[in-house]
């Protein structure tokens, strides 16, 4: 069916009974319009309440943070008190504690959109909310005797000539005081209980049996208690996905109402392009499908939890769902390859929650690695941070070493660093990782052959400049040293590298042998495979060294401009 025919079964009465795929393509479509197109296009269909109270939770926030805080009016009218509920549990805490300001400000909307369903449901279903926010945000004064209102200061106002209140934050004053007002005109009697009281309540008391029914309520979508949430980092070994075993899931997904709960816009708003979304792609059972989505929600929830982030904006709930596609990635190409129906069988046989913590698992063991070399390294011990290693090989080690270890892509793609998404990232790290051992350990061999004892750490030092310091004074047969050269020694030293060759590009003939050849000589180790990568490495670190200086004549030599030879300047 067409997206034009889904929104035509809500213009014909039977949206309340649309299908999960008729309801997820309608969703994707609407969430991709403009805010205020998006919005137009749900006021348009002849039951706009029908179709926003039948999305999921996870799915109205999202269109509300699409749509815009201050924009949303229109949607918070049509929504139910759960979707209510949902919206508040996510943006009026910090961590354990409520957001005084925040909740001001969503019961200004709220009672913007509609008061009397908020006064109805304070007062019915949230009196918790009610009598905290307003033990925190109003002045009541209770006075029996008339002459003694002449008294009061400004900006109180009365329900019953008894009762005076007082709302402390003027931006806030009118709305408060509107939704008093109609709470007492639901049921005065209720209202002025919960107002009288205020003062005989302890706030921490209310505050912590607040935070326990959020966290139960949010349980329920993913969100678990961070003791909890951990778990998901704990990685598991690959092995659990050899074989046919099926894991067991529980058969409530067969029920109509669990189905209409299951989100769609999680899922689909991954941008990822892998083998995991092609696998989701390729389904057919809606059994299946609507199980992966209420699962990818819960995950990207739990992971949210898990990394202590406030859910304020898309973007958080947007990282959490690339991060989710992304390393179940890791975990799904390492079994099927690039096979679509062995991926489809596997998100079939498994969790995405054992997926994730495989892929994880996966990734963490790199990390383990470098940790394990870095306390043990040279570079380490020197004081030296991972910029020595230059900008792509120290963004790699920083993405190693990360609590949540990531993968350096500088500036390929909009994020600096991202979360491991194919087999190859991780073999490209390690090759990374193995080349960074043999170049410290170079380095390392390099000090005690030379009893190399003087060192200057400047802040551009690189491994590049230790190596071409201590090689170009070899050549210009001077003490050996990681120390720079003056500009003179640096003429006399490209004038002997390059020879004949008296115009740019310049040549530097049979040098490039002789580099790796002294070098190699104080490999640490003998191994054929690590002298290979080793002398691939300072293959690669020459051909970057000729490069940069075979257009820079001898007399434009210039120490503020050289980065693999410190040329330095006479005072």
């Amino acid at each position: 069916m067409q997206n034009q025919q889904v929104v035509e079964i809500y213009q014909t009465g039977a949206g309340v009974s649309v299908l999960t795929d008729e309801k997820g393509a309608l969703l994707k479509e609407l969430y991709a319009l403009p805010g205020r197109e998006m919005l137009d296009r749900i006021l348009d269909v002849d039951e706009p309440k029908a179709l926003i109270q039948e999305i999921p939770c996870e799915d109205f926030f999202w269109l509300v943070k699409k749509v815009g805080e201050d924009d949303s009016l229109a949607l918070l009218e049509l929504a139910s008190v759960d979707q209510w509920q949902y919206l508040l549990d996510l943006e009026t805490w910090v961590k354990d504690r409520v957001d005084i300001s925040h909740t001001a400000h969503w019961l200004n909307l709220l009672q913007k959109a509609n008061c009397g369903q908020l006064a109805k449901w304070l007062l019915d279903e949230d009196e918790y909310l009610a009598s905290y926010h307003f033990f925190r945000t109003l002045e009541v004064v209770v006075i029996n005797n008339t002459d003694e209102i002449y008294g009061l200061p400004a900006g109180f106002f009365s329900l019953d000539d008894a009762l005076h209140i007082r709302v402390n934050d003027p931006r806030y004053r009118r709305s408060i005081e509107n939704i008093i007002r109609v709470m007492a005109n639901e049921d005065f009697d209720r209202c002025q209980t919960l107002l009288l009281g205020l003062g005989g309540r302890l706030p921490a008391e209310v505050e912590e049996e607040m935070y326990r029914l959020r966290n139960v309520r949010l349980a329920e979508h993913g969100f678990l208690p961070f003791e909890e949430a951990i778990a998901v980092y704990s990685p598991l070994d690959p092995a659990v996905l050899e074989g046919e075993d099926r894991q067991d899931f529980p058969e409530v997904i067969d029920d109509a109402e669990i189905r209409a709960l299951a989100p769609v816009l999680p899922l689909a708003q991954t941008e990822a392009e892998n083998l995991f979304m092609e696998g989701v792609a390729s389904i057919r059972d809606p059994l299946l499908l609507n199980r992966l989505r209420l699962e990818f929600a819960g995950l990207a929830n739990q992971i949210i939890s898990a990394d202590g982030l406030i859910v304020r904006d898309n973007e958080v709930l947007s990282q959490a769902c690339r991060k989710v596609a992304r390393i179940v990635n890791l975990s799904i190409e390492r079994v099927c390859s690039l096979d679509v129906p062995s991926a489809e069988d596997l998100l079939r046989r498994h969790s995405l929650v054992t997926l994730f913590r495989v892929g994880f698992g996966m990734v963490l063991k790199l990390k383990w690695e470098a940790e394990r070399w870095l306390k043990e390294s040279w570079f380490y011990g020197q004081g030296l941070d991972t910029g020595f290693w230059g900008e792509h090989w120290g963004g790699i080690l920083n993405g190693l070493l990360a609590k949540r270890p990531r993968y350096y892509v500088g500036s390929r793609e909009r994020e600096e660093c991202r979360d491991f998404e194919w087999l190859s990232e991780l073999d490209e790290c390690l090759d990374v990782l193995r080349s960074l051992m043999l170049l410290d350990g170079l380095l390392e061999k390099l000090i005690d052959f030379y009893q190399i004892r003087e060192m200057r750490i400047l802040p551009e030092t690189t491994y590049r400049s230790h190596l071409f310091n201590l090689w170009c004074r070899l050549i210009l047969k001077i003490e050996p040293s990681f120390s720079g050269i003056s500009l003179e020694q640096a003429k006399n030293l490209f004038s002997q590298l390059r020879d004949a060759s008296s115009r740019p590009p310049y040549c530097m003939p049979d040098f490039k042998q002789i580099f790796i050849r002294d070098l190699m000589a104080h490999a640490p180790s003998s191994y054929s495979e690590t002298a290979s990568i080793l002398e691939n490495n300072l293959s690669q670190i020459w051909e970057e060294f000729h490069e940069e200086y075979e257009r820079v004549s001898v007399n434009d030599l210039n120490g503020k401009c050289s980065r693999f030879v410190t040329i330095e300047e006479a005072h």
